[in-house]
């Protein structure tokens, strides 16, 4: 083990640690001896990465950011706290190279993602997903979807008829319609950024059917409704080919893929409760580009 992180609590160069926290951070750094620690978002995240990379634990050590509970402000949400405590090491521990971070891109643009993870602040070493706007987006694909069901079908027997079709079924009959909603709630969301930054996004819970309405209703303060409704259609055509980088699997897709399948099984099944089994599936699969780009990141000196 690496004997100067031994007394973390109690190192001076710890000391840009909030005081309440320099034993629980002691103690993660301890438990990952001299392995890489990048800091993720939340405690399912640290559970998706372990299974992903499970070869590679020699290594690296995932660090849940959210254990921390800070009272102080840093920001909303766990992904604030990635980059905060990034940047605080950064900064204070310049040559200690082992640490990095990992944040969905949410609902940044391209050029936004390359310019966060560019700041000098984070040396480099802050991860952005480029390709899709969280990391459960990258369990929506038909043949991952497809193998989940089936073995979800072995205690829920409901499920035996959509399986009984072939996979292009399933795609076609399933997956491409809420894609097609996502593209609309994603499009929905880019037009609220982009006239109200202030005003919350879509509920996870919307209706397709709704998408429009809802989107002028939030904006009623706003421009006219035909300026609304323009820009909500530019961005649709924008992102026609690509709503998963754009809309949340974790909300949106989950919630209109537990409601296509009851519609058609009446089976209920929450998917964010079975991302262990995802994660295995997609393992199973190979990873796609961005998660060699990150392991490829994170090993580096």
């Amino acid at each position: 083990m690496n004997l100067q992180f031994n007394n973390i609590a109690n190192d001076d160069r710890y000391s840009f640690l909030p005081k309440d926290l320099r034993k629980i951070f002691r103690n993660a750094v301890e438990n990952a001896g001299r392995r890489n620690i990048v800091f993720v978002e939340g405690y399912d995240d640290e559970v998706i990465y372990t299974i992903l990379y499970e070869d590679n634990l020699k290594e690296l050590c995932f660090i849940d950011i959210g254990f921390t509970d800070v009272q102080e402000d840093t920001g909303t949400g766990n992904c604030e706290k990635v980059k905060k405590y990034l940047k605080d090491f950064v900064q204070h521990l310049p040559k200690e190279k082992r640490f990095s971070g990992v944040i969905d891109r949410d609902l940044k643009t391209d050029q936004e993602v390359e310019d966060e993870k560019n700041k000098p602040c984070y040396d480099g070493r802050l991860f952005i997903f480029f390709e899709r706007y969280t990391l459960e987006n990258y369990f929506v694909e038909p043949d991952i979807l497809y193998e989940f069901l089936r073995g979800q079908s072995i205690n829920k027997k409901k499920l035996i008829p959509i399986l009984k079709q072939d996979k292009e079924h399933f795609e076609t009959e399933v997956i491409k319609p809420i894609l097609t909603c996502l593209t609309d709630i994603a499009a929905a969301n880019l037009t609220i950024r982009h006239f109200d930054s202030s005003e919350k996004f879509l509920e996870d819970s919307i209706y397709c059917e709704y998408v429009e309405n809802r989107l002028v209703h939030k904006l009623n303060k706003n421009p006219e409704k035909e300026k609304i409704l323009s820009k909500f259609s530019e961005f649709k055509k924008e992102l026609i080919n690509e709503p998963l980088k754009f809309a949340s699997a974790k909300g949106y897709f989950a919630t209109q893929f537990n409601r296509e399948l009851k519609k058609q099984t009446k089976v209920n099944i929450q998917l964010n409760n079975h991302k262990s089994e995802l994660a295995r599936i997609l393992k199973e699969r190979g990873i796609p580009k961005d998660f060699r780009d990150l392991l490829s990141l994170i090993l580096t000196d």
